[in-house]
């Protein structure tokens, strides 16, 4: 008899330490006695596009790598995935657990997860990992937030599996998981069921990428040609944790943000300004694209009058 399954999917951005999440989840829980079947799903992903992975906790042996399309607990480490993730959020079951890495308040992430059948639990994953480690990294403190919502695994074995994992900056990384364990803010699902449940997560990676463009025999180029493409339709804008803000008073306009951009995001343009006795004039200043900014910070490096400050979004 099946005692206990527990299916989660997480979702998060390279770099974010996502694939190191759930192998540290997996490995704790085997220590704890269970059974677990992680497998991260990424292909050519670069740091800061989305990727997604799945983790199953049973108390039984059970090695079927089956996809998980109804997940009890669904985790977020970057809240602006949640909208064009919005089908993982629909697939939780009802009475599940959405869990989200986020800066904004407990009430605003409720709204973002938009379904009152479900229980919301919400931690400033990156404030925490800044605090403890230096980085915007927030999957420790996600695996804390794990642990917290259900019971497992115990926070000594996320200790163990944390040292297995990284090998490095142990005490740092646990104490970011522990912290977040005890300060997590959990809403409670006020209602008991939603229409939304028969929704089942794609087997494809269609949700991360968006939809496929099926194209016709007859639409197919000739000779197997292919015509130019554009990456300005790819805005990765919302791959940012953090976004540069300029101080025009303190700009001296040498142009070193615009030769560093590795996106071209930084932009030359027009602005209003107050000139001489009261007279309103355009002058030239620096800009920034946040369609395809990732927020990588070297503008604000490179700054020789540190006008250019980085600001947290999420």
């Amino acid at each position: 008899m099946y005692l206990m399954r527990i299916e989660s999917v997480w979702i998060g951005r390279g770099g974010q330490g996502i694939v190191t999440a759930v192998y540290i989840v997996a490995h704790a829980s085997i220590s704890d006695g269970l059974y677990a079947l992680a497998n991260p799903e990424f292909g050519a992903e670069r740091r800061g596009a989305p990727v997604k992975a799945f983790l199953t906790l049973t108390d039984y042996f059970d090695d079927s790598p089956e996809p998980i399309k109804n997940p009890d607990v669904a985790v977020f480490l970057d809240d602006k995935l949640i909208e064009p993730m919005r089908v993982v959020v629909d697939a939780v079951r009802p009475g599940g657990y959405v869990a989200v890495s986020s800066g904004k308040s407990p009430e605003d992430v409720a709204k973002l997860v938009g379904r009152r059948d479900v229980n919301i639990a919400v931690v400033d994953g990156i404030g925490i990992a800044l605090k403890h480690v230096g980085l915007a990294v927030p999957n420790g403190p996600m695996v804390g937030v794990f642990a917290r919502v259900m019971g497992i695994p115990r926070l000594e074995s996320v200790k163990e599996a944390i040292a297995s994992q990284l090998g490095k900056a142990v005490e740092q990384n646990f104490a970011a998981a522990v912290e977040a364990y005890k300060t997590a803010v959990v809403i409670p699902a006020s209602e008991t069921g939603s229409a939304r449940a028969s929704v089942e997560i794609p087997t494809t990676s269609a949700f991360l990428t968006g939809d496929y463009e099926l194209v016709g025999w007859d639409k197919i180029p000739e000779g197997g040609l292919a015509f130019p493409g554009s990456s300005l339709r790819y805005k990765t804008g919302s791959w940012r944790v953090e976004r540069p803000v300029i101080d025009h008073s303190k700009c001296i306009m040498c142009r070193r943000c615009w030769i560093y951009c590795p996106d071209d995001a930084v932009l030359e343009v027009w602005r209003e300004a107050k000139g001489p006795r009261g007279r309103s004039v355009k002058v030239k200043s620096i800009d920034f694209d946040y369609n395809y900014c990732k927020g990588c910070g070297i503008c604000a490096e490179v700054c020789p009058t540190g006008a250019i400050k980085m600001v947290r979004e999420i």
